[in-house]
């Protein structure tokens, strides 16, 4: 059970429908007549920081993915290649399991994937130096430094782990490390270890519209990475991202039994 905030949006968001139109008049567009995507599009419509790269600032509503696997949505993954841990964890998974818990439920860090596929939408604020991400989901934050550095050995492990970007050509590409393997791909519970890299891409392709990837590199459940393929619409004029408070929704569930706390995982995470 995820917590739901005072908005009582439905799971596709606000989008405006005049936006969606117009996405599925250029899908079209370019699928029956061969249009180039670059001749479709209007590349002086991107707004662009001080230093000429294309800038991600806006809110931003994204694909609502409970299962990444989920064939109804375009841009999902066909199979997933489990490694023998990775299998064991997908099929042992029970929410409901009072040895495991429900760590989303308790309100614990969903992490990034199970905020980007999430049904509430993010607000991206962007300048040379640094994208930050401002999740509706759980009022939640990420800064990501986007001047290609390394990685910090030193840094502690955690639910959102350690996030650099660096840009090739105009697209934004955001390198995630050091994850501490409790949270989940998606709602549907598909594992994802310490041993993870995220990788994520943002292109902004104009003025509503990004196209973003997630692909998972991870050897401790996975025997090789593969990617999600999903759009973002841009959110019109005076859209607000709001308050979301999971306690608030959650705690008489937590403490009546119908949800289960979450117990932190005794297993040892896979080595390299």
């Amino acid at each position: 059970m995820e917590a739901i905030n005072k908005r009582g949006r439905s799971l596709i968001g606000d989008i405006e429908v005049k936006k969606l139109v117009s996405n599925v008049t250029f899908i079209i567009l370019v699928l029956s007549f061969g249009i180039p995507v670059s001749a479709a599009q209007n590349a002086d419509d991107i707004p662009r920081l001080s230093n000429g790269k294309p800038s991600m600032t806006g809110y931003w509503q994204q694909v609502r993915r409970a299962d990444v696997t989920d064939t109804r949505r375009p841009g999902y993954v066909e199979e997933l290649p489990y490694t023998e841990w990775g299998l064991a964890q997908w099929e042992n998974y029970d929410r409901t399991d009072a040895g495991q818990g429900d760590y989303a439920g308790s309100c614990m860090p969903f992490g990034i994937s199970r905020t980007v596929f999430g049904p509430w939408p993010i607000a991206l604020k962007h300048d040379n130096d640094h994208l930050v991400m401002l999740a509706e989901q759980n009022s939640w934050f990420h800064m990501i430094p986007t001047d290609g550095g390394e990685h910090d050995p030193d840094f502690p492990s955690s639910w959102w782990g350690d996030s650099i970007g660096h840009w090739e050509d105009d697209t934004l590409v955001v390198v995630t490390k050091n994850l501490n393997g409790y949270t989940k791909v998606d709602t549907a519970g598909h594992p994802m270890s310490s041993l993870a890299t995220i990788i994520q891409t943002f292109t902004r392709v104009d003025a509503v519209t990004i196209e973003h990837t997630f692909t998972l590199d991870d050897p401790g459940a996975y025997t090789e990475s593969w990617t999600v393929y999903n759009t973002w619409a841009h959110q019109p004029e005076g859209f607000r991202i709001m308050e979301y408070s999971c306690m608030e929704n959650n705690l008489t569930g937590l403490t009546s039994g119908s949800l289960l706390p979450w117990i932190r995982p005794d297993e040892t995470q896979p080595s390299e």
